[in-house]
């Protein structure tokens, strides 16, 4: 997947997950690639408090079904491009013995609380998100 700076977690999954079809619903992959993203970031430039953000884009495919039963799912995030107040993530979900489940791509946009936009993202988050390379990415 090429990337700038890769992260991996588990995410244990809950009875009330899945679904009617005996599969994770569609709707709880948004909340597990959320919660990675979130990982990323506070591996990064902190928590949600440090570095506020909102979700500009989200897109799935959704490749095969994770049935009842799967106790966790393995979720891998990079960052693949930041932006000058964008970060664009691509992630994937795969099952414990690393089948692809779902490709997905989001972009986050670093928000200020006070005005209510959109705002730069310093030079420092730069470095940080970029794994200490303080390049410019296109």
């Amino acid at each position: 997947m090429g990337s700038l700076s890769s992260f991996e977690i588990r995410v244990q999954t809950r009875w009330p997950d899945f679904d009617g079809l005996g599969h994770l619903h569609h709707a709880v992959y948004h909340v597990y690639l959320d919660e990675a993203r979130d990982d990323a970031l506070r591996r990064t430039v902190g928590d949600f408090e440090a570095f506020p953000n909102v979700v500009a884009h989200a897109s799935i495919d959704y490749r095969r079904e994770i049935e009842y039963g799967v106790r966790e799912v393995i979720m891998r995030t990079e960052i693949a491009r930041v932006g000058g107040s964008s970060i664009r993530f691509r992630q994937l979900v795969l099952t414990p013995d690393g089948e692809v489940t779902a490709e997905a791509e989001s972009v986050l946009v670093a928000w200020d609380p006070v005005t209510r936009s959109s705002r730069a993202i310093a030079e420092s988050e730069r470095r940080a998100l970029l794994g200490g390379d303080a390049d410019e990415i296109p």
